[in-house]
């Protein structure tokens, strides 16, 4: 016969059993959401530090050129020697930009270079590159335009009156050299220096244009891939919010919940997970109603 003692010690090993279970379990769904989290954190900083930059990044084709005095740094143009079998460049200039091509790099300095050994002059036509660029036009500060300049091969500052631009700077000039011109009006001094530029032949007023609109006009046009207004982009960035506020409710309140449950029930443990997949599909619903919901605010 059983005695009291030793009924006490059995139910006492029981509940320890079914509290370390429930530990153990509760452990383990702590673990797997960690887990789910740290995917996407893992994915997600993948894809930034993967395609992030590559906008930024330059990508090249190769030229033959005659010109002699076309150095790495120089604006290359197209010459009139050119075709479609041999691309053959020369020194960028006020007279050939209509056919400006790009900066002369190497092969290095460039995500994609899309040439043959055989062709010596490497030149980035997309992305960042360094530019030698001069002071003629006035000095050169980051983010304004640039354009050919009358320096063969050297950009300068764009002018009022310019209405292309082959991209923009992403710095001040740096160090610079004097160099003695002669122009119309006589001889001058100017500054000619290296600076990071981004290569994106544009037109100056379309991009004025698009600097004068709204944070949330740019970024609504970015997602629509069209003109849509700032009122469109305010409503689908609050829809965003409350669904962000919904779905983060929801996810708490279904763990917490799990987790008390199987405490105080572990036995039920099917029943609980049925419940929380239940929770987590209805989240899944709603992410895809409120996206539906934003798609239709942009779009329409």
């Amino acid at each position: 016969m059983k005695t009291p003692h030793h009924i006490y010690s059995t139910l006492e090993w029981r509940n320890s059993y079914r509290v370390g279970k429930m530990v153990r379990r509760r452990n383990s769904l702590i673990k797997n959401v960690g887990l789910i989290f740290a995917l996407i954190f893992f994915i997600g900083s993948f894809m930034i530090s993967t395609f992030g930059p590559v906008s930024a990044a330059s990508i090249a084709q190769g030229y033959t050129s005659t010109d002699t005095d076309l150095v790495v740094g120089m604006a290359a143009s197209l010459s009139p020697a050119s075709s479609s079998e041999d691309r053959v460049v020369e020194r960028a200039s006020t007279s050939n930009k209509a056919k400006f091509v790009g900066i002369v790099t190497t092969r290095d300095a460039n995500l994609v270079t899309l040439t043959s050994n055989g062709l010596p002059v490497v030149v980035a036509t997309t992305g960042e590159a360094t530019a030698i660029i001069s002071d003629v036009n006035g000095a050169v500060h980051k983010g304004d335009y640039l354009a050919v300049s009358p320096l063969k091969g050297i950009l300068m500052k764009a002018g009022d009156t310019e209405v292309n631009a082959i991209g923009s700077a992403l710095e001040d000039l740096g160090s610079t050299q004097d160099q003695q011109i002669t122009t119309d009006s006589g001889s001058r001094t100017v500054k000619v220096g290296t600076a990071r530029i981004e290569i994106s032949p544009t037109s100056i007023a379309l991009a004025s244009n698009d600097q004068n609109k709204s944070l949330l006009h740019n970024l609504g046009e970015g997602l629509a891939g069209r003109t849509v207004s700032d009122w469109q982009v305010l409503t689908a960035m609050i829809i965003f919010l409350v669904i962000l506020i919904i779905e983060g409710s929801l996810v708490y309140g279904a763990i917490h919940s799990t987790i008390i449950a199987l405490g105080r029930n572990p036995l039920a443990h099917d029943e609980v997970y049925k419940q929380l997949f239940q929770v987590l599909l209805a989240v899944l619903g709603i992410l895809a109603f409120g996206m539906a919901t934003i798609y239709a605010v942009i779009q329409f």
